[in-house]
């Protein structure tokens, strides 16, 4: 079954003419957790997850680097207002801190191997959310 799992998303990637972002590298990691965090801190792990694949999505879409996409100009509203480095010293204290840090140390897609016994992260391959309680 994993087979044509995998078929499937690098023959999505490849079409669209894209390829998949790696992990956020150790320099990034802190502003993407921080993001992460200020966008669904209070969602459940899954809400978590999905906005850390939005992120990602963008990333390999632009063939930018995690820093470019999420300091482009009103991409997340937690950054509205607010300086990366703030977020960050305002999100290392959140309890999920520590499990999206984790979490992010792999990228989302199936195209990547995960190691056994870890969760892999694939939701819905999306580059949007919103949050149903502002709607």
């Amino acid at each position: 079954m994993k087979k044509p799992i995998i078929l499937t998303a690098l023959l999505y990637s490849t079409a669209l003419a894209w390829e998949p972002a790696d992990a956020p590298n150790r320099n990034d990691q802190r502003l993407v957790a921080s993001v992460i965090i200020g966008e669904a801190g209070g969602e459940s792990r899954q809400g978590r997850e999905a906005v850390y694949e939005v992120i990602w999505q963008r990333v390999s879409q632009a063939e930018s680097n995690y820093r470019s996409v999420i300091l482009k100009g009103k991409q997340f509203s937690c950054l509205n207002g607010v300086s990366p480095n703030r977020l960050i010293l305002k999100s290392i204290k959140h309890q999920h801190f520590r499990e999206v840090m984790r979490m992010i140390k792999l990228p989302p897609l199936t195209v990547h191997t995960v190691p056994s016994g870890m969760k892999q992260i694939n939701r819905n391959r999306s580059d949007h959310y919103f949050a149903y309680k502002k709607v």
